[in-house]
């Protein structure tokens, strides 16, 4: 009996060397298991695989369709509005006031192709109940080109000839252009003006053609 508790105590003691040889903390928790605190052996830590799954196919990409361009939007300019005070309507321009008028042909004024050969006009210029003398007469061809030109004369220079007119045997006449130089050129135009120096009209425009065969024009001007 004896020997069997030193064959349990030499076995215990063997017991407790082999543990303290391994791990001193393994035989004070043989030697009191109350204060034993159960340890874990860790486990080897491991990442996951990640599962394999399908990867979806791609899908087709529909090809494009023609898209309309959008027409450009105009833009607004900024408009000025300039207001204009209202003008009246125009009015007819009246015919210039001349000094002289032309007076109308009476049977043996105008044009007479009887007598010689001639290029000429003869008249008279009455003013004042009389025969102006001075009253400056210009003949100017289509081309603005004057022909010929003087001044009327006073009435003691006054010529009585005869047959000079249309129908009158004689007659009298304060005036005379020779439109021999520029007859071919017209027609031309006979007018009254200021003086030889300033050539601005003082009565309407009276038209003047010849042919070849010539001949004389009587013409009166009166205020």
């Amino acid at each position: 009996m004896k020997n069997k508790r030193l064959l349990g105590l030499y076995t215990l003691l063997g017991a407790a060397l082999v543990l303290l040889a391994c791990d001193p903390g393994s035989l004070v928790v043989a030697l009191n298991p109350s204060t034993a605190t159960p340890s874990r052996t860790p486990r080897p830590t491991f990442t996951p695989r990640p599962a394999e799954t399908d990867t979806p196919e791609a899908t087709s990409t529909p090809e494009a369709t023609d898209t309309p361009e959008a027409s450009p939007t105009p833009t607004k300019r900024a408009v000025t509005i300039v207001r204009t005070a209202t003008k009246p309507p125009p009015t007819a321009i009246p015919p210039p006031k001349f000094a002289w008028t032309v007076k109308p042909e009476d049977g043996d004024r105008g044009f007479c192709p009887n007598g010689t050969p001639v290029y000429e006009i003869k008249g008279r210029i009455w003013a004042n109940n009389d025969y102006l003398g001075g009253a400056h007469l210009v003949l100017i061809d289509h081309s603005g080109k004057i022909v010929a030109q003087g001044n009327s004369w006073p009435r003691d220079q006054m010529n009585l000839e005869w047959g000079v007119s249309c129908i009158s045997d004689k007659n009298l006449f304060n005036y005379q252009i020779d439109g021999t130089a520029g007859w071919s050129n017209g027609p031309l135009i006979l007018r009254l003006t200021k003086s030889s120096g300033d050539l601005t009209p003082t009565s309407p425009d009276v038209p003047i053609t010849w042919d070849a065969a010539g001949g004389r024009y009587y013409i009166d001007f009166v205020q």
